[in-house]
């Protein structure tokens, strides 16, 4: 049954890599804002929610990359991007703010999220040595979103705040390696 479950969540993770790698493809080259209308006739919660977080996280350097219903797992999972420079001191805080906002936006939509698992997930292109570009998981954490409905979010604003995403019922927090340890110059404690 174990076995099982670790399959699941290398699964999903490789669909969210897959994910983003297809989006970030796709976009356009050029730096002009997307402006986006929430309309909600017609949208899946998914569209929705992608909407409505593009929205709360304009002016962010984070973006949000989807949103994705997995029924077999019961989860949304929402990913985030980041570019990821060594210089990058606010990586982690930034993508902690994120998901703030984000878990802000989302439990507005109790009626047809609970019951599910939140996954948030972010990703950076990463330069190696010799130049190449890749693009790297960075991040995974996820919150039950009955668990989130008792969470007073605004207690999270301000400096200093992120480092409470442990205490938040959050059920794990995933770092990459180079974040986790350190390596960027960056607390571990986040």
């Amino acid at each position: 049954m174990l076995h099982l479950e670790i399959r699941r969540h290398f699964l999903l993770i490789f669909l969210i890599l897959c994910f983003t790698a297809l989006i970030y493809s796709n976009l356009p080259l050029d730096s002009d804002p997307m402006i986006i209308s929430v309309q909600q006739e017609n949208q899946t919660i998914e569209d929705i929610l992608f909407d409505e977080i593009s929205l709360a996280l304009d002016g962010s350097e984070v973006r949000i990359t989807g949103v994705s219903y997995y029924e077999d797992i019961n989860s949304i999972v929402i990913g985030f991007e980041k570019k990821w420079l060594c210089t990058n001191p606010d990586l982690k805080t930034s993508i902690v703010d994120s998901v703030f906002t984000a878990t802000s936006v989302i439990i507005t939509h109790p009626e047809e999220l609970a019951g599910k698992k939140i996954v948030f997930t972010g990703s950076a292109i990463k330069r190696n040595g010799m130049g190449d570009q890749n693009m790297v998981k960075i991040f995974q954490t996820e919150i039950a979103f009955d668990d989130a409905l008792y969470v007073d979010w605004d207690e999270f604003n301000g400096p200093g705040r992120q480092k409470e995403l442990k205490n938040a019922s959050f059920e794990y927090v995933w770092w990459h390696s180079d974040l986790s340890t350190g390596t960027q110059g960056m607390p571990v404690s986040l």
